[in-house]
């Protein structure tokens, strides 16, 4: 994310690359990275099932929040989810509640030799693991020797378990994401409400990816055992926090609804003590502080392009068109 904020959340590596200057130059201010969480985390249950529905559904358009099939203009608003709010991409007031949307697909799918359907699924997590990786290497291995252009460039499946070995148990090549110090993923905690939406869309997705047609496909088989086997790990957390044994701070994942019942709590003990209470205060200048950074963001990006054009068309006037 704090990347994100330094090239003012460019989409593109030409918008990026105006904002070069800005990278790493300064970390961005709390409320901003609070305002992005607080409205972007508990959507992220949703993305995922929507990006494992993209895919399984060779690019079929679909809504992110409700899984509806959509329209391709609500489809390209999606694409741009810091431009536009989650109120303004509601699927009721772009697409409407009653219009019959035929199935369209995304046309970069085109673009694909055999389209965006997936020719097998892979577990990132199946190849760390010490007796899961080597098989799941050898699904790699066997995808890419069945390509007719990368085929003939791999390597003798013989020397598969070796480089396996190298990599993961002997810890060699490039640093990889488990390299990195500090927390592990047991240390992020979630509230009750934050994981029972996590589960909620995993059992949408066992369930429709469980039966028929999907049930026939071997992509929608082990798709199904790696969310089955997520799904009971989320559970367990789930548990723990039920019963008190993961104690969850301010600083944790909370959710809109616990963060609320503590603010409220909070607001109701300083009541209790003559303390005047400024947090709602707070909250509408971080909502407003977020607002304002859009429109600048919005504007900032639109005067680079200009001068980055003006700058083209005085090295060759012929490179830039007059009207832009």
């Amino acid at each position: 994310m704090y990347t994100q904020w330094d090239i003012g959340y460019a989409k593109t590596w030409e918008d990026a690359s105006l904002f070069l200057d800005n990278l790493y130059s300064e970390r961005p201010p709390i409320s901003d990275f609070l305002a992005w969480r607080d409205e972007r985390v508990l959507d992220e249950a949703h993305w995922y099932g929507w990006f494992i529905d993209y895919y399984m559904e060779g690019g079929l358009l679909r809504d992110i929040f409700t899984h509806k099939t959509t329209t391709k203009e609500h489809w390209d608003m999606l694409m741009m989810p810091t431009v536009y709010t989650r109120a303004e991409l509601d699927y009721d007031l772009v697409v409407g509640a009653d219009t019959v949307v035929e199935d369209a697909y995304d046309p970069h799918c085109a673009t694909v030799t055999e389209g965006c359907a997936p020719v097998a699924v892979i577990s990132a997590e199946n190849l760390r693991d010490y007796s899961r990786g080597k098989a799941e290497t050898a699904l790699i291995g066997n995808v890419l020797k069945r390509n007719s252009k990368m085929g003939d460039y791999v390597i003798e499946d013989e020397t598969w378990d070796c480089i396996w070995s190298e990599l993961i148990e002997n810890g060699k090549g490039l640093k990889t994401v488990y390299d990195r110090p500090g927390f592990v993923e047991s240390d992020y905690k979630f509230s009750a409400e934050m994981l029972e939406e996590m589960i909620h869309e995993l059992d949408r997705l066992i369930t429709k990816y469980g039966a028929s047609p999907w049930d026939a496909m071997t992509t929608a088989n082990k798709l199904v055992a790696l969310l089955t086997e997520h799904r009971g790990l989320v559970q367990d957390e789930l548990d723990d926090v039920l019963a008190g044994r993961r104690v969850l701070t301010e600083k944790d994942f909370l959710g809109p609804k616990e963060r609320e019942r503590r603010r409220k709590l909070n607001s109701d003990t300083a009541n209790q003590e003559g303390e005047k209470d400024y947090s709602q205060y707070f909250f509408d200048m971080d909502q407003k502080l977020l607002e304002i950074r859009r429109v600048e963001m919005r504007e900032n990006l639109f005067q680079k392009r200009k001068e980055a054009e003006e700058a083209a068309r005085q090295r060759d006037p012929r490179s830039v068109p007059e009207e832009y």
